[in-house]
């Protein structure tokens, strides 16, 4: 039989285990387009998907199809964010291949490269995108890192085309 008081440390020391092993934990989330994702600096939204046969400046490939959407940042915090395009990977597939950045903006409609968002400030814009030709399906993705360079979570929007 295990004393009491030997029994009480085994649990306390269990359950501090299982909190550091969830702090370290990185989250996964999953959304669809128009649903708002919560990171822990800012909230983005993905909306208004559609294929273009042009875009000025754009060349398109003949295995490609262009794709743009409407990307929405808001930034959570109370500081001034930074907030890159290339901060979002584009998927379409299970290949090591399968995924890209957007294009970079041709005018002042498109996302810009990077722009600063002061605290509850909302910024963004059009993103294109060049996925292969029978591509039906995209995925917009963020990865969210720790200060060390872990992951703290991974936030997908799914797009069907």
């Amino acid at each position: 039989m295990i004393p009491k008081n030997k029994h009480f440390r085994q649990i306390r020391w269990t359950a501090i285990f299982l909190v550091l092993l969830l702090a370290g934990c990185a989250k996964t989330v999953r959304a669809k387009p128009d649903q708002t994702v919560s990171t822990a600096l800012f909230d983005f939204a993905v909306s208004e998907a559609q294929p273009l046969t042009e875009y000025p400046g754009v060349t398109v490939p003949e295995d490609r199809r262009l794709i743009s959407l409407m990307l929405t940042v808001t930034n959570t915090g109370a500081e001034t964010l930074p907030v890159f395009a290339r901060d979002f990977q584009f998927q379409w597939g299970e290949g090591a291949e399968d995924f890209g950045c957007c294009l970079d903006a041709l005018d002042d409609r498109m996302m810009p490269y990077a722009q600063d968002l002061a605290a509850g400030e909302s910024g963004g814009g059009l993103v294109l995108v060049l996925v292969p030709r029978d591509c039906t399906a995209l995925t917009v993705a963020y990865e969210e890192q720790r200060a060390d360079g872990t992951s703290a979570g991974t936030y997908f929007v799914e797009v069907p085309l």
